[in-house]
């Protein structure tokens, strides 16, 4: 009997075997995607039945009360601290300006630093690329222009 579909697994390519695998893969994860809302749903209501059963019927809700007067206590204590920090901060730096622009540096700064003479850098200031090689101690030692055609 000839069917159309032909059973030769051992005849595809790695690629193939890869790329159908990466395919199943995807589309299962797709399916699983879709299901989603369905598991939020059960989930939520497994946690609502969880809820009711630990807070009300075993009256776990007593704990919480017992324990507000603390978490108020705590949550006052945090922010007024926060606040005060927050106000202090704002008393320190009202009316401050507190970035301020540098100073341009100049060609000749520039030269010296990296002992060149100031035609030098302006020489090197016209080159699209370079390359700049260093020695150990941290002075430019050779300055050569980059090609990318070489």
């Amino acid at each position: 009997m000839n069917t159309l579909i032909i059973e030769k697994p051992e005849l595809q390519t790695n690629a193939q075997r890869y790329g159908w695998t990466t395919v199943t893969f995807v589309f299962w994860a797709l399916y699983i995607y879709l299901w989603l809302p369905l598991i939020t749903l059960l989930a939520w209501w497994v946690g609502v039945k969880l809820f009711h059963l630990h807070m009300i019927q075993l009256h776990g809700y007593e704990g919480l009360v017992d324990k507000l007067g603390l978490y108020s206590v705590i949550i006052f204590i945090v922010s007024i601290t926060l606040i005060g920090w927050a106000e202090i901060d704002r008393m320190r730096f009202k009316n401050k300006l507190r970035r301020t622009d540098r100073k341009p540096i100049t060609a000749s700064e520039v030269a010296k630093k990296y002992n060149l003479q100031e035609h030098e850098l302006s020489l090197l200031r016209q080159k699209k690329s370079m390359v700049v090689h260093f020695s150990d101690k941290g002075v430019i030692s050779d300055i050569a222009e980059y090609n990318l055609t070489s």
